[in-house]
């Protein structure tokens, strides 16, 4: 186990993507996932992916650090993502990585837990 101290606040990145690409590949959707845990460098604990058939995705990865989770509606070319990390966490870097794996167009909330400032763009 990894013991790390945190510190209580965090940073919540709330991103919802909009004509989204491959939103029902379940193992590119765990790379992508995969790939923020390493890009915020953060401990993975568990994960538990479940795929809807005909389509769709929700998956959580639960982190030392806290969370990831996503739900997809590819029918509608939909993704919503929470990524919520105490200690530090840049957004750049991981919007990058989501509008790598998946295209579209993003609106982003970005909230810092634990002072009450909320940015929105």
């Amino acid at each position: 186990m990894h013991n790390k101290p945190l510190k209580p606040n965090g940073k919540h990145l709330i991103i919802d993507l909009y004509d989204a690409q491959h939103l029902n590949d379940l193992p590119l959707m765990k790379a992508a996932i995969h790939d923020i845990i390493k890009q915020t460098n953060t401990t993975l604990l568990f994960e538990n992916f479940h795929h809807f058939h005909p389509s769709g995705i929700t998956g959580i990865a639960c982190l030392a650090e806290s969370h990831i989770s996503v739900h997809t509606w590819p029918e509608n070319k939909f993704a919503a993502f929470d990524i919520f990390v105490c200690g530090d966490m840049q957004a750049d870097p991981v919007i990058s990585l989501l509008k790598q794996y998946f295209g579209g167009s993003e609106e982003i909330t970005f909230l810092h837990r634990g002072n009450k400032a909320i940015e929105n763009s």
